[in-house]
């Protein structure tokens, strides 16, 4: 299928419009550190995560807003080092309601974005 671009709104105390790559096989969306610092996001402990290359590292996690096509919900975030590019994450697609159309290289709608409140 190749690679695949969209544009992202991330909101935390701040947020910012950003390119991402849309990777169905990362579970997390990603940030490089200094965009989760811009954005003044929360960072927690960390999640031991295996990454493309096969190193597994220990990456800080915090939660944020994410929109994409008009849908916003929350979304789990991870906080990888300087360099790394936005990755657009599985959960977040799931949740979201979108999935990757592979022949039109876009995002399809699947589902309502509905968020369930206890």
């Amino acid at each position: 299928m190749g690679t695949m671009r969209v544009d992202v709104i991330i909101r935390g105390k701040r947020s910012a419009k950003v390119s991402a790559l849309v990777d169905t096989g990362a579970t997390f969306t990603v940030v490089p550190r200094a965009l989760a610092e811009r954005l003044k996001l929360y960072t927690m402990g960390g999640y031991r995560v295996k990454m493309a290359d096969g190193r597994v590292r220990r990456l800080a996690h915090s939660t944020a807003s994410v929109t994409v096509a008009g849908r916003t919900v929350p979304a789990t975030i991870l906080v990888a080092p300087n360099g790394s590019e936005v990755l657009l994450g599985a959960e977040t697609l799931e949740v979201l309601g979108l999935a990757v159309d592979p022949r039109r290289r876009r995002l399809k709608v699947v589902h309502s974005a509905t968020i369930m409140a206890a």
